[in-house]
């Protein structure tokens, strides 16, 4: 378990929206039993998904790419987050995900992406 103030994982480029079930193979086995995917986001080597339950990333490592950190986040178990953007559509945005007791988690979205509408998704399901 991270400490608070240290990263839970480095930076993970998650990139662009992509259709739900376009990283099937790299999340099918992490799912739970009804569990929904309402978000895909996915780069080169990394993603990230947005369920009904929580968010999960999935760090790809290593020059071959067959060693993949996949990390899940309960919604319960974030406590804050931000989101740090600009109106132009040529700059990337980050988000950093706090949580009780593993720290910090941030993606970094791809450019021109609307990073208030996972802001949006996220309020729904973290202050519900």
């Amino acid at each position: 378990m991270a400490a608070a103030g240290h990263a839970f994982m480095g930076k993970v480029f998650v990139g662009v929206p992509v259709p739900i079930g376009a990283l099937r193979d790299k999340y099918e086995a992490v799912l739970m039993d009804g569990e929904a995917v309402a978000i895909e986001f996915k780069s080169l080597r990394d993603g990230m998904i947005l369920t009904d339950r929580r968010l999960v990333v999935f760090n790809t490592q290593g020059p071959t790419g067959r060693r993949v950190e996949v990390s899940s986040f309960p919604w319960a178990s974030i406590t804050a987050f931000s989101v740090e953007h600009s109106d132009a559509v040529d700059l990337d945005a980050t988000i950093r995900i706090c949580g009780a007791g593993w720290g910090v988690c941030e993606v970094q979205l791809a450019r021109g992406m609307d990073a208030r509408a996972v802001a949006q998704f996220m309020n729904g399901k973290i202050l519900a």
